[in-house]
């Protein structure tokens, strides 16, 4: 590469890294800056859409590294704070301004949810076994989402891959959830084992316990559904186009 060309681009990064935006986040209550988006971003998220139900997946994880990659605060985010993060990342990079089913609406619009909203850590039990339930950090559910698609992609039918993603999602996205497992005097902390053990201890639970867990994670999902719903319950899609200009 021309060796203007190498230091052009050097400046323009450094610019790019200079222009950052504040947004509060939900987990910690306290304000991350963060880089803009990039048009590099915006092009690999518009490519998941042509992926299927792996892009679904591919799709989840682009927008985890998106938050991440333009973060300049050193924190662990929550896949609560996803949401709030990538609007507020979307009104500075593209605008307020956003086209659903042919009605325009504004960000701005969208309601808010606080720290206290949320019930960061639960426990749930049955009989002699204990459930500590928790919000996942982006990290672990971007690393199951990994091994999700990997899970996935082994089957190649896609009627077949349809009709078995089902399970397999619900399996993988509650374990997300899941600290640590305790049966008797024996724990088992989900974080020391893999994601296809923890699927495995996911799909050996009593019945009346899992949906005790899955009654935590659509507590969760409701609050974090509120701040991607306008008045008029119309639901804003975080989608493949959602950093593009309509």
């Amino acid at each position: 590469m021309n060796s203007n060309v190498k230091s052009f681009l050097s400046n323009l990064q450094e610019l790019n890294d200079a222009n950052t935006v504040t947004i509060k986040v939900p987990s910690t209550g306290k304000n991350a800056s963060f880089k803009h988006a990039s048009v590099n971003q915006q092009k690999e998220l518009l490519r998941s859409a042509f992926d299927g139900v792996d892009g679904v997946i591919k799709r989840a994880n682009i927008l985890n590294k998106l938050i991440t990659d333009n973060s300049t605060t050193d924190i662990d985010f929550l896949i609560i704070d996803k949401n709030v993060i990538l609007i507020e990342l979307r009104k500075e990079s593209v605008g307020p301004d956003i086209t659903i089913n042919e009605t325009k609406y504004n960000l701005n619009d969208l309601p808010t949810f606080k720290k206290s909203d949320v019930k960061l850590k639960a426990t749930a039990s049955h009989d002699d076994i204990t459930v500590k339930l928790k919000v996942p950090t982006l990290a672990i559910d971007t690393e199951i989402n990994t091994k999700l698609g990997t899970e996935l992609a082994k089957i190649t039918d896609q009627h077949e891959k349809l009709k078995q993603s089902i399970d397999i999602v619900v399996a993988y996205e509650t374990s997300k959830y899941i600290d640590s497992v305790k049966v008797g005097d024996a724990v088992i902390v989900f974080n020391e084992i893999s994601s296809y053990e923890r699927r495995e201890i996911v799909n050996n639970l009593p019945l009346k316990l899992s949906n005790k867990i899955l009654n935590y994670i659509g507590d969760i999902k409701a609050v974090t559904d509120r701040s991607i719903t306008f008045d008029e319950e119309v639901i804003l899609e975080i989608d493949a186009s959602f950093l593009s200009a309509d």
